[in-house]
Order: structure tokens, then sequence, then C-alpha cells
């Protein structure tokens, strides 16, 4: 679904609990299908980026990693401050429902929880539950279907947040407490349910990863986004 940008009041917080009890499920039912519900969690953010003279609105979709193996690219990428130009493709893309606020403020609901092929078992590397990293794509619907057209020709990704330094998280489980790859730099502790993955560095120590609230305010860049 998309919207065009229009002057609406600014909302500062839209919070929402997820309430559910699926006997043999994680707590939020992870194993079998996604949830439609109120807002689990509600992102806001700004865009910096121009939209240039697409043909069609603007929209914006999560992208998934697909297996595990996609996880540890991904989180090197966001890791080594890369470019994720074309990172989209072989993702798992979910198409979202925005609210955009004058002049480049957004709010993103996500009103689900991942897609099921989206969360991954945990298990084979010694965790508990399941995972899912992905990051927010800002892209140009040129042909007003809400879903981003990849390949030749296909539509131009405006903005993202892996761009800008922040992956969208959820976990219904535990990490495991034994690591390798870049598994070792993530957090020990990650809250379940949706949380924000940044980079932090200290003075002259390797950057590593930080759990942040998903309530922090994503800024969209597209600096890095340059593909040929």
């Amino acid at each position: 679904m998309t919207h065009p940008l229009a002057r609406v009041p600014r909302l500062t917080s839209w919070l929402a609990t997820l309430a559910l009890s699926v006997a043999g499920c994680g707590e939020y039912g992870l194993a079998d299908e996604t949830y439609p519900v109120e807002p689990v969690e509600v992102l806001e953010g700004e865009l910096h980026a121009g939209v240039g003279n697409g043909r069609g609105p603007t929209a914006m979709t999560l992208a998934w990693a697909p297996d595990l193996a996609a996880t540890e690219r991904f989180a090197a990428l966001l890791l080594a401050g890369g470019s994720s130009c074309g990172a989209e493709q072989g993702a798992l893309l979910q198409p979202m429902s925005f609210q955009p606020y004058f002049p480049s403020s957004f709010v993103l609901p996500l009103s689900t929880t991942p897609m099921p092929a989206a969360q991954l078992a945990l298990e084979p590397l010694g965790g508990q539950g399941r995972l899912a990293l992905g990051w927010v794509v800002f892209f140009q619907d040129d042909n007003r279907n809400g879903v981003l057209d990849l390949g030749p020709g296909g539509e131009r990704v405006v903005a993202t947040s892996l761009d800008s330094g922040l992956a969208v998280l959820f976990l219904d489980g535990a990490l495991p407490r034994e690591r390798s790859g870049t598994w070792t730099e993530w957090p020990g502790e990650v809250p379940r349910g949706f949380s924000l993955l940044g980079v932090r560095s200290a003075g002259s120590e390797p950057p590593s990863f930080t759990a942040l609230p998903a309530s922090t305010s994503l800024s969209l860049e597209a600096a890095r986004h340059v593909c040929p």
C-alpha cells in the first residue's frame, strides 16, 4: 500500500503490545504463521534522500535475510558500513503500509510478526527459538502495486536503513552462548520482540553491534546507496 506525501499531524508515539498465547509456539507464535494484530511495534524516522522524478508514488518494504548465511552476510555488511546496493536481490520482501508526515517524516507500523520464511531457527547455531534480521527499504513504486520489482528495468531504491547503519531485528528465543564469525560481535543479550541492530565503535576497538529500542528514530540516508 502506498501513500502520497501529505501534511498530517506529527505522531510522537504509538505503542502497543502483542498478547498471544499459542500452544507449542514461542512467545510471539513464530512457529507456523504471522499474526495480524494491533501494531506490535511502530518505527518512526526521517527520510534524507531525494525522491527524484519517478513515474509513481513511493512505498516501503521490509527486506529479510532468507537464511542464516545471508543473516551473517548482511550483518557483516552492516558492521563494515558498506553500501547495500543490490542487497534486496534474494531477500524476502514484505510490503508494508506507512504513513508519511510533511515534509520528510514517516511512521511504519509493524502489525505482524515477520513472514514465516524469515523466522530462522537458531538451534543449528546452538541458540533457541527463532530470529529474523531485515531492513527498511524506501523505493519508487513506478507501477503502483506496492511491491518492490527487481531485475533489469526494476524500480529504484531511494534509501534503506541498512545504508543508515541500522537493521530491524526480531527475536523469539535466545542467541547462542558460544559464537563464531560475525556472531561474536553481537550483543550478549538481545531483547525479545522487535529491536534495532546498530553499530558502535569505542576508541581504537573494532566496531561491534548494539541492540537499540525499536523506538529509536530511523534516519534513511541514501549517501552510500550508489548503484551502477
